[in-house]
């Protein structure tokens, strides 16, 4: 008996030396910005993009997100005539934990787009990225990361490499 307890005991106490608290507790809601330098330009012409991204911890390390893009902005032409132009798009997106708060991302979008005078179009993208999670200050992150974009509009598609930091709050 004292053999079987013993061997009981010391199987928890290896398994508990070698245990990783999750880095992204399941559970864990997430509130950000998919793109925080889009704040610098608040004040420029060519306005501001809104970017609000949504997510959820689905298990230990394994968070699911939403994001909707919206954008809008006014160009005034020579002859006085305004051209207004708009897009919004709609993100699903996932990401794995590892290591020191470092992740991998997976994202797919839908957008639409419209100008003055001219047809809707549509398009849809696919992100691939890593990234790290920095926690700031109580629930508040930033996230630095590096992402490889490849889009569809119309038949034509274009891909390439983008860097973003990201904004928000863990509760």
């Amino acid at each position: 008996m004292k053999r079987i307890i013993t061997l009981f005991l010391a199987t928890g106490l290896f398994a508990s030396a070698f245990a990783q608290d999750a880095m992204q507790p399941q559970g864990s809601w997430y509130l950000g910005t998919a793109d925080a330098t889009d704040i610098f330009r608040v004040f420029s012409s060519e306005g501001m993009n809104m970017n609000a991204t949504i997510g959820y911890a689905v298990a230990d390390d394994i968070v699911v997100n939403l994001g909707v893009t919206t954008a809008s902005s006014t160009l005034t032409v020579d002859g006085g005539e305004d051209i207004t132009s708009s897009a919004s798009s709609i993100n699903v997106g996932g990401q794995y934990f590892f290591g020191d708060n470092f992740y991998g991302g997976l994202g797919v979008s839908v957008a639409s787009s419209e100008a003055t005078g001219e047809d809707e179009t549509s398009s849809s993208a696919f992100s691939l990225g890593l990234g790290k999670y920095i926690p700031v200050k109580d629930m508040w992150y930033v996230s630095p990361s590096i992402n490889y974009n490849s889009s569809t509009l119309d038949e034509l598609t274009q891909s390439g490499v983008n860097m973003g930091i990201s904004f928000g709050a863990r509760f």
